[in-house]
């Protein structure tokens, strides 16, 4: 540590200044002031210390007033790090004979680390999916991604002195990109530890599952299933795969003849969406005799299955062209399911459905008022649409979102649509805002048009060149349940257009679902709510929760405790108390094993007790079982591209040498600077203080005073 004192205002020569000021002020003090004239010989041999003292401390009082700062040098010397990482997989446990083994690994790995910490810094890490500080030899990383745990390596040590990286793998990664290409910046060498074998045994394996996590109740869905096999020539298999736990459900079968020694096999399986939730899937092959391993011959797939599938009602007067148009594009998206019924013959339930498309209702010869009061009191919504067998006056007195006067008859107009920019019930893409004005004219009924204030205009009539206010498509929510009408008739008219002119019928679909969207969906009036991120997880992610719950003005509140417990197949419960974050709730419930689970949450808020159910999955991870064989050409190639070397288990300590050969792993000097302002150390004031105290003691034994 060296330190100096600098002016970073005055030049140095004003210190010639300091000085001179001391002095002046000590000689006028002692030798031309009077008062010293009576003392004796004796006395008088004190001015000489004493004026020294004065001009020492005027001097240095006045340096100080020009700022000066003490600069200190500090040195600090640096070891090279040395950086060991242990890939911590299942894979590399295959590598071992027995646990003695494993445990005489971790023993040699040990005393290396111990040795080279002597000469270096050395940190140590394990990696499997992600990088974790230390050593663990547990061996049970279910993921191996190496070039993400090479780029983190790099990034944290990338304007450090890091002398050398040593890599103990298998070579053998299941996730994320090749390590070769990997994006690191740190040019240090690379020394492996080459682990596992590279010896092709003979096993079978279920490669690959590929399939769609989301099925719909009543489809079929397809799995793809990659077999491959070595060294198992003329042996046979059975692929079979089995729907839930077990076998006792097998829902597919096919025998496999293996006909060479790299055998690869692909099928597509074809299975049935026949119950709702998740539901898992077991690909299973017939394990052969003298396998390497049998934990690969399986796999166990879950897919989500859904029934919510929104039921449509379209309710006609008569046959009509709209009313296949209607389904055609209501279909086109897999949620919705339309039953098509005439009011003459409908005699089912109007609760089986979400909502009710009426064409031509209410009309002069059928009123359907029975079946329009159901509707209302079961509170599903309607969308009327008009032709010209709908009785005007009996639509009035069905709805309030739009009103006709002054028509009658059969009299129609032909009205086009027109966009209105106000509208924010729901988006739609430019393309359909551009489309719309262009596509053919409606027929509506003649007549004058109001809309009630409750309700939001989507298209309006443009009649001829003339744009009106009438509404052409309204919609509201004021009474409780959702309410649309289109004052026309003539979609399957825009469905030939949009096909005439841009080969498809994407502007009708998109207009037509987003109406049925609004006015499908359900508000979500329950005041006690339970999120997941998502239904189905991998065994290595954590299991997180989030609850709402709210009071009877629909304000998020968290005042009351919350409950949750998780119950596995066998009806083992888990309980868990939520945590409150700011008015809402949050749980993480941590990892569970792979299989099905089912949920529910309570509280109690005024008295009543609230709860929410709900189900998930966890999928078990096997990519470590899938390949047998170590890559140690991968390890060669990343030890030449950095030029390390690379060695086996059997000869780990020679690693102390080959880095101790290394010239350009040394220790480097740091020095970094520290500046201070000179007269805020202490030690200066008590040392000027006890100057001046001498000094007025002396003075005042002498008769100075």
């Amino acid at each position: 540590m060296d330190s100096t004192i600098v002016l970073e205002q005055y030049p140095y020569w004003f210190i010639a200044f300091c000085l001179l000021l001391g002095l002046l002020y000590a000689l006028f003090l002692y030798f031309k002031d009077s008062t010293f004239k009576e003392a004796s010989k004796r006395e008088r041999l004190w001015l000489f210390p004493l004026s020294l003292l004065r001009f020492l401390v005027v001097s240095t009082i006045a340096f100080l007033l020009l700022s000066p700062l003490m600069k200190t040098r500090f040195t600090d010397i640096v070891k090279p790090f040395v950086i060991f990482a242990q890939d911590n997989s299942e894979s590399i446990k295959r590598g071992f004979a027995n646990e003695a083994d494993t445990a005489s690994y971790a023993n040699q790995v040990q005393q290396l680390v111990d040795q080279l910490g002597e000469k270096y810094n050395v940190k140590t890490y394990n990696f499997g999916e992600d990088l974790e500080e230390g050593l663990n030899f547990s061996f049970d990383e279910k993921v191996t991604n190496l070039s993400k745990s090479l780029e983190e390596l790099y990034s944290n040590f990338e304007n450090q002195n890091v002398g050398a990286i040593i890599l103990a793998t298998d070579g053998v990664f299941n996730q994320g990109s090749n390590p070769m290409y990997a994006n690191t910046k740190l040019d240090v060498p690379l020394f492996g530890i080459a682990m596992g074998d590279t010896t092709a045994q003979r096993d079978l394996i279920v490669e690959k599952v590929l399939h769609n996590k989301i099925a719909y109740l009543g489809d079929k869905f397809t799995i793809r299933v990659d077999i491959s096999a070595k060294n198992c020539a003329g042996e046979t298999t059975v692929l079979n795969v089995y729907k839930g736990k077990g076998t006792s459900n097998k829902v597919y079968s096919k025998t496999i003849r293996i006909k060479t020694n790299d055998f690869i096999f692909s099928e597509d399986v074809i299975l049935n969406a026949d119950s709702p939730g998740i539901q898992q899937y077991s690909i299973r092959t017939n394990g052969l005799k003298g396998e390497v391993s049998t934990q690969n011959n399986q796999q166990d797939i879950y897919v989500d299955i859904l029934d919510n599938r929104q039921k449509i009602l379209i309710l006609a007067a008569s046959p009509h062209p709209d009313i296949t148009a209607l389904k055609q594009s209501i279909e086109n998206n897999k949620n919705y399911e339309t039953t098509i019924a005439f009011a003459g013959s409908f005699n089912q339930s109007v609760k089986d459905f979400n909502l009710a498309i009426l064409h031509g209702l209410p009309s002069a010869s059928k009123g359907i008022s029975t079946i329009l009061d159901q509707l209302k009191t079961q509170r599903i919504p309607m969308w009327f649409i008009l032709s010209t067998q709908t009785s005007v006056s009996a639509f009035n007195q069905a709805q309030k979102v739009m009103q006709i006067s002054g028509g009658g008859g059969s009299s129609t107009n032909e009205a086009k649509a027109l966009v209105q920019n106000d509208f924010n019930l729901f988006t739609f893409d430019a393309a359909l805002n551009l489309a719309l004005p262009s596509l053919p004219p409606l027929q509506v009924p003649f007549g004058e048009y109001s809309a009630a204030p409750t309700t939001q205009t989507l298209l309006k009539q443009k009649i001829g060149s003339v744009s009106t206010k009438y509404p052409l498509l309204n919609m509201e929510q004021a009474t409780g349940y959702k309410v649309a009408v289109l004052a026309g008739e003539g979609l399957w008219r825009w469905r030939l257009y949009d096909y005439k002119t841009n080969q498809n019928h994407a502007i009708v679909n998109e207009l037509v679902s987003k109406v049925v969207q609004y006015l499908a969906v359900k508000n979500d009036k329950r005041k006690f709510r339970v999120n997941m991120p998502k239904n189905l997880f991998n065994e290595s992610e954590r299991i997180t929760f989030d609850a709402e719950l709210y009071n009877d003005s629909y304000e998020m509140i968290n005042n009351s405790e919350a409950n949750l417990t998780i119950y596995d197949d066998a009806g083992k419960a888990f309980p868990f108390v939520f945590n409150k974050t700011g008015s809402g709730y949050f749980l993480d419930a941590g990892f569970f094993p792979a299989g099905n689970y089912s949920y529910k949450a309570k509280t109690a808020f005024n008295g009543k007790e609230y709860t929410a159910k709900g189900n998930f999955s966890v999928a078990a991870i096997k990519l470590e079982s899938l390949v047998t064989t170590a890559n140690h050409q991968l390890i060669h190639n990343l030890s030449n591209r950095y030029g390390g070397e690379v060695v086996y288990p059997d000869s780990i300590a020679s690693l102390q040498r080959i880095l101790g050969a290394k010239e350009n792993i040394k220790s480097v000097q740091y020095s970094s600077y520290q500046t201070k302002d000179l007269i805020n150390y202490k030690w200066l004031f008590w040392l000027f203080f006890g100057f001046l105290t001498i000094e007025w003691f002396v003075r005042k034994f002498i008769g100075g005073y």
